[in-house]
């Protein structure tokens, strides 16, 4: 795959499954991804997974028929962590249920992804596992079972796309999600999807 020329309109026609049909030589290189991939797969699955939402929700407004055109901004995985801006423009097609995609680099370079948000509930999740705390001790002070605590464990490590338990704390802290220098450990609360009144400490 080559190096998509900088401000240059590539274009597509997905499904409704939002699986490229057809496609310009560029619009897979945008997405680090070959035609082949991106038949079998969802464009949503190439996007960075910080700023999906937006380029979804506009994508499934066109293939449900709620809207005939959007234009979104996109964000795609760059190299090192970084995220690579980049335009959207869509139309759907009358009379049939497929959509043209038109898509190219915003203008700069690559941006640091943000750390992502977690709930207070998922911070003390995070901060008992980091600490060594046993399941017992951190089902009590979440005010939920050994299940409860299981199952918001289980979520984080699919959700951070990890193996385990050790490689989640890993992965928590490699991305930023700690402060730093502190004991026991803290997520750090700029991070935080709502205050830490509703749960533990």
């Amino acid at each position: 795959m080559g190096e998509p020329e900088p401000r240059t309109w590539y274009v597509a026609c997905i499904d409704e499954n939002f699986r490229v049909l057809t496609a310009e030589d560029g619009f897979c290189d945008l997405f680090g991804a070959s035609a082949f991939e991106l038949r079998h797969r969802a464009i949503f699955d190439f996007l960075h997974p910080d700023f999906a939402e937006g380029p979804r929700c506009a994508l499934t407004a066109l293939a449900t028929g709620a809207r005939l055109e959007a234009t979104d901004r996109l964000v795609l995985p760059g190299p090192g962590g970084t995220a690579v801006a980049a335009e959207l423009t869509a139309l759907a097609l009358a009379g049939s249920r497929r959509i043209v995609v038109a898509v190219r680099r915003a203008a700069g370079g690559p941006q640091r992804a943000r750390q992502p948000l977690v709930t207070p509930l998922e911070a003390l999740v995070l901060e008992g596992l980091a600490a060594g705390v046993p399941t017992t001790e951190l089902a009590q002070r979440a005010h939920l079972s050994r299940q409860g605590v299981e199952y918001h464990v289980g979520a984080l490590v699919r959700r951070f796309a990890v193996p385990n338990r050790t490689a989640l704390v890993a992965k928590a802290h490699a991305a930023g999600l700690y402060t730093a220098h502190a004991w026991p450990p803290r997520v750090d609360p700029r991070l935080l999807d709502g205050p830490r009144t509703a749960v533990g400490s």
